[in-house]
């Protein structure tokens, strides 16, 4: 590299200072990811808390139906005892009014004997009583136990009602967590695509400002370095026909795979050596045909690196890059071991001349 006299050359000086502002940029975003990843772990945990809350809410309103059946049941036990007291009070009472009229008919032996005869049935008629009132004390300590049961299921489903707001409440903290997480991570997509787009607009900077005396012997230094760093594009469908491959569409990872291939030839169907080519060699052209014949999912920079290479808009990245995802945590199996040696996206990769 060739330093000029008197200092250090402005231009590369400025390619410094672009690149130093999006590193700086670049961490602010990481540390505002890191505070929504916490945010978003602590309404987790709230979540998590309000569902136990709601299960022991649950199993608390559950005794208190049970108890409350229990109570039901010595209730309906009781007015029984109390009925059957009743009714043999009323035998008892026919039978000594029988007995009495009787007693003109009889001699004084049988008067006695019917006069113990009473006294017997009298005798009975208390025990009878007695049996009364003990059903009716058991008749109105079920009616207590009742009302306490009453009492403890209302309470139950007051923490009920409670443990549902904390976790609805816990749901929307959630929610807002998840969407500030969703905010951060595209803001750091933005500044890692500005920091590429900065380097690389340095890096050009710097070997145009070192060659520029070599320019009449050799070739044009945007074609010597390989294509652009955010290629054209194919011209766009006509109106009623979209051909595109739409990603989202696929539902397997053989779905995707044949997207893939489809978006291949809707982008002029260039070769592998050609899309490794474009690619700054992100991935070897074996790799890349391997990929395609297998049903597995691909490694998400192969297929970045291969739609960036087949001149996709910062749209389709997005999207390729949302299907995948969406597949990979569906499916969550382990990726082929064969396609490991791909390398980051070119817009991410050090710029030559920068280094150090």
């Amino acid at each position: 590299m060739v330093v000029r006299k008197g200092g250090e050359d402005p231009q590369r000086q400025a390619g410094k200072v672009a690149a130093d502002n999006s590193l700086f940029r670049m961490r602010e975003a990481l540390q505002t990811l890191a505070s929504a990843e916490e945010d978003r772990a602590r309404a987790l945990g709230l979540l998590v808390a309000a569902e136990k809350q709601h299960k022991r809410s649950e199993r608390a309103l559950a005794r208190a139906e049970e108890g409350r059946e229990q109570a039901a049941l010595a209730l309906a036990t009781a007015k029984k005892d109390r009925m059957r007291a009743v009714r043999i009070l009323a035998e008892e009472t026919d039978q000594v009014y029988a007995r009495v009229g009787s007693l003109d008919a009889r001699e004084n032996s049988a008067v006695a004997r019917a006069e113990g005869e009473l006294a017997d049935a009298d005798a009975r008629s208390a025990s009878a009583e007695d049996g009364l009132v003990h059903a009716d004390a058991r008749y109105r300590d079920a009616m207590a136990e009742l009302g306490r049961t009453d009492a403890l299921r209302a309470r139950a489903e007051e923490e009920l009602t409670h443990a549902d707001v904390r976790r609805a409440q816990a749901e929307k903290r959630l929610r807002l967590t998840e969407q500030q997480y969703n905010l951060t991570e595209q803001q750091y997509k933005r500044v890692m695509a500005e920091a590429g787009v900065a380097r690389a607009a340095a890096t050009t900077t710097a070997i145009e400002s070192h060659i520029g005396s070599f320019s009449s012997q050799r070739p044009n230094p945007v074609e010597a370095s390989g294509p652009p760093e955010m290629p054209f594009g194919p011209p766009a469908d006509l109106p009623g026909y979209v051909l595109k491959p739409d990603p989202l569409s696929a539902r397997t990872p053989a779905e995707f795979v044949e997207l893939l291939k489809q978006y291949r030839i809707w982008a002029g169907e260039p070769s592998y050596r050609e899309i490794v080519r474009r690619a700054r060699n992100a991935f070897g052209a074996s790799t890349l045909c391997e990929a395609l014949k297998s049903s597995h999912l691909p490694p998400e920079k192969l297929v970045r690196a291969f739609v960036w290479a087949c001149s996709g808009s910062e749209e389709d990245l997005q999207a390729w890059t949302t299907a995948w995802r969406r597949l990979r945590m569906k499916h969550q199996r382990p990726q082929n071991e064969t396609l490991a040696g791909v390398t980051a996206l070119p817009l991410n990769q050090e710029a030559p001349g920068l280094a150090g």
